[in-house]
């Protein structure tokens, strides 16, 4: 049995029981594996861009014996699966605003799908305000450390419902505050001390006095949740 952990533990854990889930840019095919294994699936799509990761999925999924179980395909975000019936749509592992331009370029392939798992390694603001003004509903939101950093790992669908955020918890998803997530506060310290240095280097450009005075609100709310977090 594969053994996850950190990041890929948490993505997994958000993915419900399905039909057949598709891995954008799976690499290892890590995730695939442990999801049939596990019984969450009985099969799945692993897709990569180039080949180099897709030859060492596939040293993966035979060495686990999942050759007939596992279908590897090549191409670009969710093109490779167009029309293909998976259910479940898993991005996770890069930047926020790639993740939404996959989404975004095959939009019809994402409405179809019944939730889909992303995990942004920076720039999730960005993923949150695409999903909300696109009509997709987050439905959960959790925090996963790895290596000593912590990402977020966002659940959503599409209900075709167009919704505004205020700009702190586009930086700060809403429902980590409602989940009561366990690594929000210290998430929240190291997110103050980035958009410190963003302030502080603001601070000595005229031309920058509006942007300066927009990342020192967004500052000042990031305090205050910290100070408020109880739990």
């Amino acid at each position: 049995m594969i053994n996850l952990k950190g990041r890929l533990q948490k993505v997994a854990s958000m993915v419900d029981h399905c039909k057949k889930p598709a891995d954008i840019g799976t690499d290892h095919a890590y995730l695939p594996i442990y999801l049939v294994q596990s019984g969450i699936c009985p099969m799945a799509i692993a897709t990569d861009i180039k080949k180099g990761p897709l030859r060492k999925a596939e040293k993966n999924i035979i060495r686990y014996h999942m050759q007939d179980k596992i279908e590897l395909r090549l191409g670009d975000g969710l093109i490779p699966i167009k029309d293909d019936g998976c259910d479940v749509l898993i991005i996770a592992g890069m930047g926020g605003v790639l993740i939404r331009d996959i989404i975004e370029k095959s939009i019809d392939t994402a409405k179809k799908a019944k939730h889909i798992v992303m995990q942004p390694m920076y720039a999730e603001e960005a993923l949150r305000e695409f999903l909300l003004r696109y009509g997709f509903k987050i439905i959960e939101e959790s925090l996963a450390k790895h290596e000593g950093k912590i990402y977020p790992v966002i659940k959503g669908a599409y209900d075709g419902i167009v919704r505004e955020e205020d700009i702190f918890h586009l930086y700060i998803g809403r429902r980590l505050f409602e989940q009561r997530d366990p690594l929000l506060k210290e998430f929240l310290r190291k997110r103050i001390k980035r958009q410190d240095r963003v302030v502080q280097g603001m601070s000595k450009s005229l031309r920058m006095k509006e942007a300066h005075i927009k990342e020192n609100s967004l500052l000042i709310d990031m305090k205050k949740a910290y100070d408020e977090i109880t739990w």
